[in-house]
Parts: structure tokens; C-alpha cells; sequence
């Protein structure tokens, strides 16, 4: 038996290796069709793709053969991978290099073998597609032509895997990134904010008028930015799958009361008022979710309708429980929504037609509010009638122990 030298490229076939992350994973319907395929083609019982590791050669499909890997030392796909051609030994008995081989004097019994080079980027051939006979045997020139072409089916599904993987690796550094820049910003723009706040409370002495006008707008603006930064946030832990919820029991209806008082200087801002309507129905409002990100869902609802209800109206924050959801509802008399744009509001940046808005946003706050309710198992939309009302609402599963 003559086992196969080491590729000259051996190192970066096995970095390729590596950086594909296929061994030892699960069986996928891809390539076992692909071993079906080709078993099928040649005639033969057994067809594999064959990875060939440092040492070992590990089976990603493994049709008619139950065993998932052997040694390297005694691979045949060892062999074929050192050319770029389809490799065939015809009658492994007649073969010096395979005749004693433990593979073709016991199980499986390899008498025939021909392996197609899975040749990766960088001409690097990762393995084989390789089927494999019991008795020696010939394959006719449209079987090899067919198991080359099969191979190269199997290559492209490793493409693919690979630039998935290429793809995840840029959205992880993405995600770090925004995270990282996002908490550089926050630390000081809240600092800022702090001493701003000190100014605007007279705090170290009174300013004049005009002092004062002007540290109003720059707290303003510096809140709006604080926003922005915190939308960021959230929007990279919510598309990395990493928003966590602390979830307890709560009543939405003392949560709703709280974000009215949180976010009633907001409407006095933007000269309007707001008011929580009393419940309907005689069942508690309770549910279990994450007071923060709940609170966050209503004081973005609330400072949306402010921007939009007319000058000098009435906020109106309403829950109502029946058996099974409790059901909260921000409703504002400004223009409405035209059915059209209505499909943009749950979307990322999907920011309408501002028209009467008092005071901008990021187009971030609703896509952030959707996937926190979402989250928690919930419904959230939209209800409007231009020019009469418009209706921000999200329900969640009624607390059962509640009833």
C-alpha cells in the first residue's frame, strides 16, 4: 500500500478548510442528493463527498456507505486530490498503490474508485466527489463527464456556504462596530446633556434671555441626537438577535398611566395635551413583558401622535383587556395616513411624508417597536382616517393567572 503525499499547497488547503467550517456537521439534503445522483449515474452502490482533514478523510454525504470518515493513510481521495483530473483506478487488486489496502481487503471492499477534485477557490481541491464499486469496472466517457459536472454542483454549494460565511463575519463586525460607536457617542452626548440640563435650571446662575433660548435648543438637539444613538442601538441588537427581554407580570394599564406622565412635557412641547381614557371592561390589563421596552414601545407611540395631532388637542392613551389580550391604543387627530403609505410605517427608516410634523425622528422607532412586540409574542399597527384620526395600537397575550 502506498499512501498519497502531502499537497504542495497542503497549508492553504487546510486553512480553506477551516474557514469553510463543514466538518462534522449535519447531513444536508444537497449533497446527499448530489451522492444520490452520482451513485445513480455511474451504477455504483456507494457515492460520497469526501473532505480530506489532516487526517482523515470526513464524509459530508455518505450514500450507501454507513461509516462518516477514515484515515487518511488509506483515503483513495487522498490520492485524487493531488490533480485537477477526474481520478479512476479501475481494479484496485491490480493497482501496487491500493491492492493491500485494509479498504479493499475489508470493508467496504473498494475494488473500484473515481473521484472528481472538489477544486475550490485558489485551485485548491478540498476532497472528492467520488463513487465507489465492489468489482472492477469501467466508467463510459458521459459517466465521467457527468461526475465532473456533479462535482462542481457540490463545489458551488460549498461557494455558497463559504460566502454566507463571509456575510456573517461582515454583519459580526458591523454589529461590533455600531455597538462600539454608538456607546463612544452615548457617554459623552449624555454628559452633555447633563450640563446643558444644569444650565437650563439655572444652576449655575441665571442666564439672560437670549443665553437661555439658546441652551434650550441645544438641549433639544442634543436629546434628539441621545435618540438617534439609542435607536442604533437597538436596531443592531435587534437584527443580531441579541435584545434581551426581562420579563415580569405587569398591568399595562398602570404602565400606560406612567408613560403619559413621562412623555407629558414632551406634548406640552409640541403644544398639545394628553390624557389616558379610563379602561373598558372589568378584567385586568395584565400581561408579562419587559416594562422597559414595553414603556419604550408607548413613549414612542405617544411623541409620534404629538408631532402630528393638531395644535392645542388631546393625546388619547386607552387599554382594554377581554379574556384572552390586553390591547393599547395611542390615538392623534392630525392629517392620518393614506392607505398607501401605510405599509412603510413598520419598516426600517420608512419615514412618511413629515407634512405637519412639529419636531423630526430617525425613521428607526416603529421598526424597533414592531420587533420589541414581535418579541413578546405580540401584534402591533395602524389605524387611520386621513384627516379625522389616526390609531397606534399593540396587544399581547392576556396573563392567564390574572382572570
Amino acid at each position: 500500500m502506498k499512501s498519497a503525499p502531502l499537497p504542495e499547497n497542503e497549508s492553504e488547503r487546510m486553512t480553506w478548510l477551516e474557514d469553510l467550517g463543514i466538518l462534522d456537521t449535519v447531513e444536508e439534503q444537497a449533497y446527499d442528493d448530489l451522492t444520490t445522483l452520482a451513485a445513480h449515474i455511474c451504477d455504483t452502490p456507494i457515492a460520497l463527498v469526501s473532505l480530506v482533514d489532516r487526517e482523515r478523510q470526513w464524509f459530508k454525504s455518505h450514500h450507501g456507505l454507513p461509516a462518516r470518515e477514515t484515515p487518511r493513510e488509506l483515503a483513495f481521495c487522498a490520492h485524487a486530490i493531488l490533480d485537477e483530473q477526474l481520478f479512476v483506478v479501475e481494479d484496485a487488486d491490480r493497482d501496487e498503490r491500493f491492492h493491500d489496502n485494509p479498504l479493499t481487503t475489508g470493508e467496504p471492499h473498494v475494488k473500484f474508485y473515481a473521484g472528481a477534485p472538489l477544486r475550490l477557490r485558489d485551485n485548491i481541491n478540498l476532497g472528492t466527489l467520488c463513487v465507489i464499486d465492489h468489482h472492477a469496472r469501467r466508467l463510459d466517457d458521459s459517466q465521467r463527464a457527468a461526475l465532473s459536472a456533479l462535482a462542481r454542483q457540490v463545489v458551488s454549494q460549498m461557494e455558497l456556504r463559504l460566502k454566507i460565511r463571509e456575510l456573517e463575519h461582515m454583519d459580526q463586525i458591523k454589529d461590533e462596530f455600531i455597538a462600539m460607536v454608538s456607546h463612544e457617542l452615548r457617554t459623552p452626548i449624555t454628559a452633555i446633556k447633563g450640563s446643558l440640563g444644569l444650565l437650563d435650571n439655572d444652576a449655575v446662575g441665571k442666564l439672560d434671555v437670549a443665553a437661555h433660548g439658546l441652551v434650550t435648543i441645544s438641549l433639544r438637539n442634543t436629546e434628539r441626537l441621545l435618540s438617534t444613538v439609542n435607536d442604533i442601538l437597538d436596531i443592531s441588537k435587534v437584527e443580531a438577535n441579541r435584545m434581551d427581554l426581562h420579563t415580569i407580570d405587569l398591568d399595562l394599564t398602570e404602565l400606560a398611566a406612567r408613560a403619559v406622565e413621562l412623555n407629558r412635557p414632551y406634548c406640552s412641547q409640541c403644544d398639545c395635551d394628553i390624557a389616558l381614557q379610563a379602561p373598558s371592561g372589568k378584567l385586568p390589563a395584565v400581561t408579562h413583558g419587559d416594562q422597559q421596552r414595553l414603556l419604550q414601545v408607548l413613549s414612542n407611540f405617544i411623541s409620534n401622535a404629538a408631532k402630528f395631532t393638531r395644535k392645542g388637542d388631546i393625546v388619547a392613551v386607552a387599554v382594554h383587556a377581554d379574556s384572552e389580550r390586553v390591547r393599547v391604543e395611542v390615538t392623534d387627530h392630525g392629517a392620518g395616513i393614506p392607505s398607501t403609505q401605510q405599509a412603510k410605517l413598520f419598516q426600517r427608516f420608512g419615514q412618511l411624508d413629515k407634512g405637519d410634523a412639529k419636531l423630526p425622528g430617525t425613521g428607526l422607532g416603529l421598526h424597533i417597536c414592531k420587533k420589541i412586540i414581535e418579541l413578546h409574542g405580540g401584534d402591533i399597527g395602524c389605524d387611520s382616517t386621513p384627516g379625522v384620526s389616526t390609531t397606534f395600537y399593540f396587544s399581547l397575550p392576556r396573563t392567564p393567572a390574572s382572570s
